[in-house]
């Protein structure tokens, strides 16, 4: 008899919907990404229903800046996602509380000590999104005129990666004494100093905060290029991918497995989760009719912008019925520009179609 296999469900929650339609969708709610008692609503639903984590993705600029497509957008405001999974934490008892954090626009102290703090409110269901940034709006936001290559951001991570977790090693299992009578809180020898030093980043440590209640929160990674998948298979717990085919599905899980044994790992430690995107309708033709109803409210200014990010190419001059142009390689995420050309390849799309396609 087969062993029985457990399904890990996760819900992907920033924004609310990933279709940039759905607040219009009559009966939805225009702001529900920036709505706390409506998200407080999803998360006891989705905790109801024995989901294991809830995900909040992030980004540290404005999307689709250009105003044609910005006055369209509903993610021009979103809570931090620290701030709100720790209050959210106060709402549930059971579901994992997943939050990204840039390793490119940021500290590993203060993402460390972020984390730490996430894990012991909500009683060690903390869970690290290891991303990078590509987008040049959010460079400018931190005093940099553009963002770094790719690979080098990937480097970069791999040791902020190194350091965060040894901020988390600060402090052995045992160091609290707390001796009342000897007035004694904590034995100095099990306190670990880091005093990290590499080509990128510097950090003496040790935290000022406990060790979080897991060890360490749960380390999810979503990089599809070959450096992405070489982060995961040397940090990560979890994996979320978006391949386009079952059989591209089925490479990139054979792939990451073989990695993450080259890496001296176990494969079984690793999840990999494939998005997928849900319409629920009585019946195959009303969940049809409701997508179409979804991609029908997706205005080609919003669409056209969220291709442009995805790209990190300006298509809005370009005939939007005719074939997708030569796209030079950008530094935006090499996997996600993949995927969307092998798409317009695959399927024979116009600028248009594709539009509608990435913005739905």
């Amino acid at each position: 008899m087969a062993t029985p296999k457990q399904l890990k469900l996760g819900a992907f929650m920033r924004p609310v919907s990933l279709h940039t339609g759905a607040w219009r969708y009559p009966g939805a709610v225009p702001d529900a990404n920036f709505n706390f008692p409506l998200l407080k609503r999803a998360i006891r639903k989705l905790e109801e229903g024995k989901f294991d984590a809830f995900f909040m993705a992030d980004h540290l600029a404005l999307l689709n800046m250009p105003p044609a497509a910005l006055k369209r957008s509903h993610t021009v405001t979103s809570f931090e996602p620290l701030t709100l999974l720790s209050a959210l934490s106060q709402a549930t008892e059971h579901i994992g509380l997943i939050a990204t954090a840039s390793t490119t626009y940021d500290l590993p102290y203060h993402v460390a000590r972020r984390f730490a703090s996430l894990d012991h409110i909500s009683g060690g269901r903390a869970g690290w999104n290891v991303v990078t940034t590509s987008n040049p709006d959010a460079a400018q936001n931190f005093g940099l005129e553009e963002d770094m290559e790719h690979d080098e951001r990937y480097a970069r991570a791999r040791e902020f990666f190194d350091v965060v977790t040894g901020l988390w090693d600060s402090f052995a299992d045992d160091a609290f004494v707390r001796d009342v009578e000897e007035g004694i809180y904590v034995d100095p020898e099990r306190i670990h100093v880091l005093a990290h030093k590499g080509k990128y980043l510097r950090a003496r440590g040790p935290l000022n905060i406990a060790r979080p209640v897991q060890g360490w929160p749960v380390i999810v990674q979503a990089g599809a290029s070959d450096a992405g998948r070489r982060l995961a298979a040397e940090t990560a717990e979890a994996v979320f991918a978006a391949p386009g085919s079952l059989e591209a599905g089925k490479a990139f899980y054979a792939d990451l497995k073989r990695r993450v044994r080259a890496a001296g790992r176990d494969p079984d430690t690793l999840k990999i989760l494939p998005g997928a995107f849900i319409v629920v309708g009585e019946s195959v033709e009303a969940a049809r009719a409701k997508i179409a109803r979804l991609d029908s409210l997706v205005h080609y200014d919003s669409s056209i912008g969220s291709l442009n990010a995805m790209l990190d190419f300006n298509l809005s001059g370009f005939d939007p019925d005719g074939p997708l142009p030569e796209i030079p390689q950008g530094n935006s995420s090499h996997s996600a520009r993949q995927r969307v050309l092998s798409m317009a390849e695959r399927e024979h799309l116009t600028i248009r179609q594709l539009a509608q396609r990435v913005g739905g």
